[in-house]
This record gives C-alpha cells, structure tokens and sequence, in this order.
C-alpha cells in the first residue's frame, strides 16, 4: 500500500483556482485599460499645448495667429504653424506655387507628425485621400466659429470671413481681437477621423470625417471642416445618429470617454464634458460677441 500519494489538484481545486483567476483578469482588466487610456490622454494634452505655445509663438513673431485656411494657395493653419513645432525644415520644403497633389507639397502632406495625431484614434497612419497617396490623417482642428456649424448650402458657411472664431479663410486674428478674453476663446481642439461615408451635405455629396493638416487640393467650400470645426456643433457629435452631417464635420470629439480635449488662445489645456451647456460651448468659440465665459480650471 502506498503510504505517501502523489502530490497534486483535484478537479475541484483547479476549477476554483481558474475562477479565481479568471475574477482577479475581470477587476485588473478595466484597471489596466483605464490606465492605458490615462496615459493617451495625457499625450493628446500634450500635443495641444505644444500646439497652444506654437500658435503663442506665432502670434509673437508675426503678430497675429495663422490664417484658419489661406486662398488661393489652400494651405491651413496648421501648415503655417510648421516653423514653431520645430518643423521648419518641412516648412520650407512646400513649394505653393505647385499642386497639393505633386511633390514636394504631397510628400509634406504625406509625412507623420506625431503632434497632430491623439494616441487614442483608430485611424490609419496613411490613407489614400483626395490624390495624395499616403496622405496623414490629422485630429485636430482651429476653431472657426461659436455660431455656425454649417459648411454647405448657402451663405453664411463655417470658415468664411464672416466667422466669429479665431481662424477662418484668409483670417489674420490678433490677441487683441479677442474681446471676450484669449483665456475663453477657444483655439484648437480634438477631433475624431473617421474614413467612411457618414451622409450626404446640403449639396447631396457624401461626406466622410475626414481631417487633414498642412494644405488640401479642395477648395474651402463645404470642405471647411478638413482643417476647421465649430462650437456651434454639440461635442462628440458623431455618436449622435440624427446630427446633420456638417454638424458631425465641424463637431469638436474624441475618443476618450465622456468629452474631448481643447487649447484655448492664452495655451491652456482642458478636458470638456459632452453634457456642457450648448449655449456655454457655443460661447467659448466666439471672439467678440461679448459672452465672456469664466475660464474653465
């Protein structure tokens, strides 16, 4: 008779032990995935302050922000900014007297600057768009308006001289322009890329969430929101099913949980929440319509 069994798990002792892992997995899982996404955005605030400092610098050295998108040339606001993300060797690569799809212009368009991608997007880092083959999605946009979240149909559109916002076709804003304070008036701010057909505008063509940095082949009208966006737009309004597609367009959104991410004119960086006040957010994107709105801690 064997006096000394053989040591080992009966069967029920490893189903417990398979449940205790598999409830240890369930509670770390989130933890772990809640961290992750901390950390992105986290690096998303980062970029928008280095964009916020870039704009500061600027408007230092030029007096006045970049224009929101210059005419004829088709170039944003984000192209101008090049020489302040350090940058100023791509800067002066551009030759705007050629095409946005022909070299040097396309290959600009076609390199990845890390400064204007949020880690937390599913977007692919190139994408055949408009003719530029290898094309870099961008996920950030100026602020146009506080008023006007419509990029097609009749006048008045998003991103023509008319609009209230800090960056607008041919705009050259300065501090002092500001009347409702450079710490409420929004800047630059998040925006989803979003590479499929999401409806028809109001002059019946498909529309994807598209948005890019540099410069563009197409001209500015019902394409404002390649470069643009608008606090008239409710936050994050692709999650929103009946939102009329330039709303979704010109929609300041994210994928981190709950708001998106924005730098205001002074540089300040702050995370707002999807539920703001309409009526607060759409203040925050005007310069001078007198609705000074407390500066968000």
């Amino acid at each position: 008779m064997n006096k000394h069994p053989k040591a080992g798990f009966t069967l029920v002792e490893l189903l417990v032990a398979i449940a205790v892992v598999g409830i240890l997995s369930a509670i770390l899982l989130p933890a772990v995935q809640s961290a992750r996404e901390e950390a992105r955005r986290v690096q998303c605030k980062n970029n928008l302050h280095q964009i916020g400092i870039g704009l500061q610098q600027h408007h230092d050295v030029r007096g006045k922000f970049p224009a929101g998108i210059t005419s004829p040339d088709q170039m944003f606001w984000s192209g101008k900014l090049l020489p302040y993300l350090e940058q100023q060797e791509l800067f002066e690569s551009l030759d705007l007297s050629r095409e946005w799809t022909e070299p040097p212009n396309s290959t600009a368009c076609e390199t990845y600057l890390s400064v204007f991608r949020c880690p937390s997007t599913g977007a692919s880092r190139h994408i055949n768009g408009q003719g530029i083959e290898q094309r870099v999605p961008c996920n950030y946009l100026g602020c146009t308006s506080g008023s006007n979240a419509r990029e097609s149909g009749p006048q008045p559109l998003a991103g023509h001289e008319e609009s209230n916002g800090i960056f607008y076709r041919n705009s050259q804003t300065e501090l002092r322009d500001l009347l409702d304070g450079s710490s409420s008036t929004l800047a630059v701010g998040e925006a989803v890329f979003i590479f499929k057909i999401i409806g028809r505008d109001h002059f019946d063509k498909n529309q994807f969430l598209d948005h890019w940095y540099i410069g563009t082949p197409d001209g500015i009208d019902n394409e404002a929101s390649e470069a643009l966006g608008s606090t008239a737009a409710p936050i994050n309004g692709y999650k929103i099913i009946d939102l009329f597609v330039d709303e979704k367009e010109l929609s300041f959104s994210s994928h981190h949980p709950g708001g998106a991410q924005v730098v205001f004119a002074d540089g300040h960086v702050v995370f707002v929440s999807e539920t703001i006040d309409r009526k607060t957010w759409s203040a925050l994107g005007s310069r001078d319509r007198g609705d000074h709105v407390v500066r968000t801690p």
